[in-house]
């Protein structure tokens, strides 16, 4: 499942040798494998260290979190509880004395990981030293960069998904016992993390197993280490609010609520659909516009017959999370998170047939100084009109400066309607604001 220097399509199944493995053989591509992961996550933890902080506030949900520290029935996280979520906020606090900063180190670390599993993901598609550098590009991304300081749990999917892919792609190529059961793990400790999980990230997981011909003894250990997990979420937040049926009618008032707002079932196909695909292309773009056209072609190059396989595993991977935000509910920037890996390992590709590996190489790099430069550069606009606010809470609010100046408003706390149609008409006649939330 790797590509190949020659013109025309990408053929993903054909091995393409790297650079470290070139030079060094199993040894030169551990060395440098273990200097690439060490070297993403001490950037990942310095890059974001400057912006921890201890603003309670800071994201919608960072009291609620905050709260839900003392586990009991109080509990009021956006269902289905991410109880897992916080006990890592929990066990953080025994470090950090202050539940904000502990949350925040949380996402710090869980970025660091999603990090290094894009890497290891991706080299076993491209060479290393590709793989390295859209990891890291992957990682400059304004949105990636902007949710290690805010506290929400939308890291989980960075760090869960690139595991399950590792191991699943491992397992599909030589069926060793070990990647079915690092795939189940990491499953299990995501669901664990993010309950919905269950439905975002089985279907790779049972893609991994399907195309790998998995023999039943690996279906009982994978579905045990499953359950297993799956008990522990569900009966641990049941008893933290109280009882199952608390539990599930908290569950079912999320779901009522998410597809009482934009979906396809409560607006109708087009509006529902033309609302949630807008708003989630408008998040991807932010951090990624650049990214996008070199993926592109990246996908067309590698869409052949010869790549179903891994085409089926990417589909799984992402078609969940694509179902839920264009059909239901597009409501954070964080529903992006499942397919960035994706998208920057699509783009490695694309710039590697377009001017080949190390021109790909340097291309990846400056999309990353773009991306940090872009998080660490953009300003917050004085609000003078409903048109500020809009650019303010649906772009520039996702960089250094929304961190540091704290800025943590949405539309509704000005007053200022999020439909398209009003939407559009502040950015071609803006009106004053509505409201003021300070």
């Amino acid at each position: 499942m790797r590509p190949t220097t020659s013109e025309g399509s990408v053929d993903l199944s054909v091995t393409f040798p790297s650079i470290a493995g070139a030079r060094g053989g199993a040894v030169g591509r551990l060395r440098f494998d273990v200097i690439c992961l060490v070297g993403l996550s001490a950037w990942v933890v310095a890059s974001r260290a400057p912006y921890l902080n201890t603003f309670d506030l800071m994201g919608k949900d960072g009291p609620l979190y905050v709260n839900a520290l003392k586990l009991d029935a109080s509990y009021d996280v956006p269902m289905p509880g991410n109880i897992g979520y916080v006990v890592l906020g929990k066990l953080a606090n025994l470090v950090l004395p202050n539940p904000v900063t502990a949350f925040l180190a949380v996402n710090i670390g869980l970025t660091a990981v999603g990090t290094m599993f894009a890497y290891l993901f991706a080299a076993l598609i491209v060479s290393r030293p590709l793989a390295a550098a859209a990891a890291f590009a992957m990682s400059c991304n304004a949105m990636i960069w902007w949710h290690g300081g805010v506290i929400a749990s939308y890291p989980v999917w960075l760090a869960v998904l690139p595991a399950i892919g590792w191991f699943g792609l491992r397992y599909q190529r030589d069926r060793r016992l070990g990647d079915m059961i690092g795939a189940s793990v990491a499953l299990g400790l995501g669901m664990m993390l993010r309950p919905d999980l269950l439905a975002f990230g089985t279907p790779l997981w049972l893609g991994s197993m399907l195309l790998g011909r998995a023999p039943v003894k690996h279906w009982l250990i994978g579905g045990a280490i499953l359950a297993a997990a799956c008990v522990c979420w569900f009966f641990g937040t049941a008893w933290v609010l109280g009882g199952i049926d608390v539990y599930l009618e908290r569950v079912r008032l999320k779901h009522e609520g998410d597809k009482a707002g934009f979906s396809v079932s409560a607006r109708g196909l087009f509006e529902g659909l033309l609302r949630n695909g807008v708003k989630y292309v408008l998040f991807l773009a932010w951090g990624s516009l650049l990214v996008i056209p070199p993926f592109v072609w990246g996908f067309a190059k590698s869409f052949r017959l010869a790549n179903w396989r891994e085409l089926a595993l990417a589909a799984l991977w992402v078609g969940p999370s694509w179902y839920f935000s264009f059909l239901i509910f597009a409501g954070n920037a964080g529903l992006i998170f499942p397919f960035l890996p994706l998208l920057y390992l699509g783009a490695a590709i694309g710039l590697q047939q377009l001017a080949g590996e190390r021109r790909a190489v340097v291309g990846l790099a400056v999309l990353a100084l773009l991306g940090a430069l872009q998080f660490t550069l953009t300003p917050l606009l004085p609000q003078r009109d409903q048109r500020d606010v809009i650019l303010n809470v649906t772009f520039l609010r996702y960089s250094g400066a929304g961190l540091t100046e704290r800025y943590n408003h949405n539309l509704d706390d000005f007053g200022v309607s999020p439909a398209l149609a009003d939407v559009r008409r502040q950015m071609e006649r803006p009106e004053p604001i509505p409201v003021n939330p300070h």
